[in-house]
């Protein structure tokens, strides 16, 4: 399934108007369902609009990347090595239990205990895996067992109570493991829960756990 961290590096090229018309119509669809994504794209316009006033000349140095830049590209590599072992795990094994095979043996992998979230009732599964990043905190999430075609909004729940929205997906017969990012960081999100429309019922509601 294609998730939120392949469309990002197009929405830069989207706002510049660089992306080919093959592709900007799936990209427009999926922002148009996700709000991590359509935030981050509006947030580009605005730059991209900004660019056309800068002045080269009056840059005396040339700029430099910040400290972070090279551990998060490096993370961002290992992970998706991690993702394509994952998806080989899935197919020998079985997508929702190679699933929570691979979350943990990422957790072996990285020497660290990261936050998680494990839900079932009746035929409903879901788990998830939360890493901390500069910009908030990314979702692997697994789910299983939710109505066919039905589309469901995830959100963190902030310690405050309120949903911070970490994107959305149909639900499919087989179960589905997609990648979501939500604007808040790790410590401040107490729950992890689903519902059909925005602001409405949760569908699921489950604790993080430390």
């Amino acid at each position: 399934m294609i998730s939120c961290r392949d469309y990002q590096p197009l929405l830069g090229m989207y706002a510049l108007g660089r992306l080919p018309e093959s592709e900007t119509a799936a990209l427009l669809a999926h922002a148009d369902g996700c709000p991590g994504c359509r935030a981050e794209l509006d947030g580009l316009r605005a730059v991209a609009g900004a660019l056309g006033h800068a002045d080269p000349d009056r840059v005396s140095l040339p700029p430099a990347p910040p400290p972070w830049l090279r551990e998060s590209v490096l993370t961002a590599v290992g992970a998706r090595h991690a993702r394509r072992r994952l998806r080989r795990l899935a197919w020998a094994g079985g997508l929702a239990a190679a699933a929570i095979a691979g979350v943990a043996l990422l957790a072996g992998l990285s020497g660290t205990d990261r936050p998680m979230v494990t839900y079932g009732s009746g035929g409903m599964r879901v788990s998830a895996q939360l890493d901390a990043r500069q910009w908030g905190t990314a979702v692997d999430l697994s789910v299983s067992g939710l109505t066919t075609g039905q589309r469901y909004l995830v959100w963190l729940e902030h310690r405050d109570g309120s949903r911070i929205p970490a994107g959305s997906f149909t639900a499919r017969g087989m179960g589905l493991t997609m990648e979501l990012s939500a604007a808040v960081q790790g410590d401040e999100a107490v729950a992890l829960g689903l519902s059909t429309v925005p602001g409405g019922p949760a569908v699921l509601r489950a604790p993080i756990s430390r």
